[in-house]
């Protein structure tokens, strides 16, 4: 496995926190400040960094469990969190119409339990670097933890721009965004199991 295959590998494992970095920004945009915006590419980057490395060092002995999991796991955690959107959406709903609206209080814990959910694919590929890598697993994780944090501040500029443009629907949008995600990867382990 070269750098450029690696390279193209922390794309596609940034992919869910790209998304997830989007609606949280268009979700939670009225309770963002600085130290949360810029939390999320640190996270998402540092476990992308970390379950490579994990992945390689556990080997391919729990390669079958680990992918076959993932997807569920990974589906469950986001569909938990569009759930609490909607869930706080409603309850905003009932306020009376004067007050401001927000869609609660984004902590640093769902931060962290975003980046573990997103993370999750990356562990899987580090038991694949046990076999197939051919320079260093720090190395690599390093090129995943960059790529995923450049694309995550990449995504923080495009959620603020989809927060202001999407106004009132920027909550139901980010809670969209997160039961697609575990829509889409709850039938990737289904496909995994039939295929």
């Amino acid at each position: 496995m070269s750098v450029w295959e690696v390279v193209l590998i922390g794309v596609a494992l940034s992919m869910d926190a790209f998304a997830i970095t989007i609606a949280n920004c268009a979700t939670y945009k009225d309770t963002l400040n600085r130290k949360k915006e810029w939390a999320m590419p640190v996270a998402f980057a540092i476990f992308q960094i970390l379950m490579p490395i994990i992945g390689y060092y556990i080997g391919s002995l729990f390669a079958e469990y680990i992918s076959s999991a993932a997807k569920y796991v990974t589906a469950a955690i986001f569909f938990a969190l569009a759930a609490k959107i909607v869930i706080d959406n409603v309850k905003e709903a009932r306020k009376e119409e004067t007050e401001e609206k927000t869609a609660g209080n984004f902590t640093f814990g769902i931060i962290t339990l975003q980046a573990v959910a997103t993370s999750i694919d990356a562990l899987a590929v580090g038991v694949t670097f046990a076999v197939e890598l051919e320079f260093s697993v720090f190395v690599a994780a390093g090129i995943i933890g960059a790529v995923t944090f450049t694309l995550v501040t990449a995504a923080l500029f495009i959620g603020k721009f989809l927060g202001a443009l999407l106004g009132k629907y920027a909550q139901w949008t980010g809670a969209f965004i997160l039961f697609f995600l575990a829509v889409k990867n709850f039938i990737e382990g289904i496909k995994g199991i039939i295929g």
